[in-house]
This record gives structure tokens, sequence and C-alpha cells, in this order.
């Protein structure tokens, strides 16, 4: 796996789970596209999908966090940090 350096921050997520990760400048652009409420087919990173088939654009800490929460994993409320299925957190109120 390479370690390039990208401004791709922002995520494109569809409805059926893809994720196409574009830069923030390609986010105002969609953003525009997407506003007129027309479906339209676009291009995007190589991949080609409808409008109407965009459930968002996230951060990358949004979709983090989503993965987690699909493989089980909880954030405690008080402290924040994250946990496996079952796991018990022991902070009390946050602090440790």
């Amino acid at each position: 796996m390479s370690q390039e350096i990208t401004n791709k921050t922002r995520c494109i997520l569809t409805r059926e789970g893809i994720e196409i990760w574009i830069t923030p400048e390609q986010e105002q652009k969609i953003f525009k596209i997407t506003q007129d409420g027309k479906n339209r087919l676009i291009e995007i990173e190589g991949e080609n999908l409808m409008t109407n088939s965009i459930s968002g654009i996230y951060s990358a800490e949004a979709i983090k966090n989503l993965r987690r929460k699909k493989q089980g994993w909880w954030q405690c409320e008080d402290c924040g940090r994250w946990h496996q299925k079952g796991e018990q957190c022991g902070c009390a109120g946050g602090r440790y």
C-alpha cells in the first residue's frame, strides 16, 4: 500500500454503500450540481453515478466512525473512547 499525500478528505457515500473520496473543491462542484433536484448521471473519480444515488458527502472522521459502528464497536458517551462489542468501558463518568 502506498503512502501518498492526498487532499481527498471528503467522501461521497452512495445508497449502495460505495465510498468515493474527493477533494473539498470537488465537493463544492458536486454540491452545486445536485442543488437543482434533477437526477442526472455524473462522473466522479472514474465512476459514473446518478445524483439521486448519493446518500451524502461526509468527513473522513464520520466515515471512520460509521465503519466502526458497522463492525459492532460502540463509543462511550462519557469519555468518548471506542470499545469492541460487549466490552465495558470502565471509566468513572469520563475519568480514568
